[in-house]
């Protein structure tokens, strides 16, 4: 586990220097003169201003990640390749590596943080009180920012860990072979104003990968510009530019065509990510707290959720209206949890129903484990705990395995079985869940 919060506590290390810089043997590409964006503009982007510049390092060795989405074709070339996807839908993310003999591993296993952020430069504040003004339109407090699927990732060690809303981690081994996961983002780049037709932010996808957990710092970093819209959004606006392209070639003679091509990123059915230079800056991880109605918002570390002190709820985590939108609705105020209940956060919800049965039953396990679903089969089936044996999933590839609490904690939260009873020998049961 990271434990960053040391770093994040010296401001110096948080800026770019020349020692970093000089530890790569690959020369990062020039960057521009710094500026600090304003947040609250009303998107009208000047086309010279606007542009962010993010110094890179460029190696045929080392890092390499990719998104399973086309490239847009109408970025220029000077500019950061742009990626279209959808909300909600799942996109591959392959992460390889080549071996670079002048920076060996320190060991055969590698942590990566997958994360959604800003592509912009914003405060710390700022970036929080956005990503509140999400939370706080979403439905549910439980919608992450960042989702993987779990059920379908190969390569990896282990579970794949939910940091915060808008983090991932998991451990891969480099040398072995490529990893590769599936994420889908749940915001929409304009979900961060209640105007309409404004222009939506771009985001990053960034990774951030560490070889040795005692280090603050990641190896490597690597950040692909994505635009997410809604309704299948992504493959009407590759539609649109490939018929622009198609256009400007056909209006474009001779030499000019030429130079019409050379301006723009070629088509890529998958877009590669860039290596950033900078591997100190501290990202900003979003949570909200485990109450949910306390206001007390936590305080920023490198990766890490530290508890939240006087200081710090007053700054940061006390959300009023987000800065950048004057008409933002009031934060959710949620029922706080009694004392002697458990929170939403200890509990699974399962929906079952016999066979011989039309209506689902709603089974509510808490403590989330084979205890728990027990206990809750006692109290809608009548089954006592005393006579169940074992339990079974079945699962949709049809195969058969016996669950255990980390299934139930961690797989099955508000999926759809029907329930199957089969008496043993010694007048006990064996259960099976197949799911739907």
């Amino acid at each position: 586990m990271f434990d960053y919060t040391d770093i994040a506590q010296q401001p110096s290390l948080l800026q770019p220097t020349d020692e970093d810089s000089s530890t790569s043997r690959s020369t990062p590409a020039p960057s521009s003169p710094s500026r600090k964006n304003s947040w609250n503009h009303e998107y009208g982007r000047n086309a010279e201003l606007d542009k962010v510049q993010i110094p890179k390092i460029m190696s045929d060795v080392g890092f390499r990640y990719y998104l399973e989405a086309p490239i847009s074709t109408s970025q220029r070339r000077e500019d950061d390749r742009m990626t279209y996807i959808n909300k909600g839908q799942y996109y591959g993310l392959t992460l390889e590596y080549i071996n670079d003999p002048e920076r060996q591993l320190r060991g055969n296993t590698v942590k990566s943080t997958v994360m959604l952020v800003f592509r912009e430069e914003k405060s710390p504040e700022d970036e929080l009180k956005a990503w509140k003004f999400w939370h706080s339109r979403q439905h549910s407090v439980k919608q992450r920012i960042l989702d993987a699927d779990t059920k379908n990732s190969c390569g990896i060690i282990g579970q794949i860990e939910e940091v915060t809303h808008n983090a991932i981690a998991f451990y891969w081994s480099p040398l072995d072979g490529p990893a590769k996961i599936s994420v889908s983002v749940h915001c929409l780049s304009t979900d961060f104003s209640n105007q309409k037709g404004v222009k939506g932010f771009p985001l990053h996808i960034q990774i951030d990968t560490t070889d040795d957990p005692r280090e603050s710092l990641p190896i490597h970093r690597g950040y692909c510009q994505i635009k997410v819209f809604c309704d299948k959004g992504a493959e009407r606006k590759t539609r649109d530019e490939e018929r622009r392209a198609a256009k400007r070639k056909l209006t474009a003679t001779g030499s000019s065509r030429k130079k019409i091509e050379e301006m723009y990123h070629q088509p890529c059915d998958r877009s590669e990510f860039y290596s950033m230079s900078d591997l100190t800056k501290a990202p900003i991880l979003f949570r909200p707290d485990e109450d949910t109605e306390r206001q007390n918002g936590p305080e920023l570390t490198f990766y890490a959720i530290a508890a939240p002190t006087e200081e710090n709820i007053a700054t940061i985590a006390e959300v009023k209206q987000p800065l950048e939108i004057p008409i933002a609705p009031p934060i959710k105020k949620f029922k706080l949890t009694p004392p002697d209940r458990v929170s939403y956060w200890d509990s699974v919800l399962l929906y079952v129903r016999r066979s011989d049965e039309e209506i689902f039953h709603a089974l509510h396990l808490v403590p989330p484990n084979l205890e728990g679903l027990a206990k809750a089969l006692e109290s809608k089936y009548n089954i006592s705990t005393s006579v169940i044996r074992h339990f079974y999933k079945k699962c949709k590839k049809g195969i058969t395995v016996m669950m255990d609490d980390d299934i139930i904690r961690l797989y099955s939260n508000e999926d759809t079985f029907i329930l199957d009873l089969i008496k043993t020998e010694d007048n006990k049961f064996d259960i099976t869940l197949e799911e739907l």
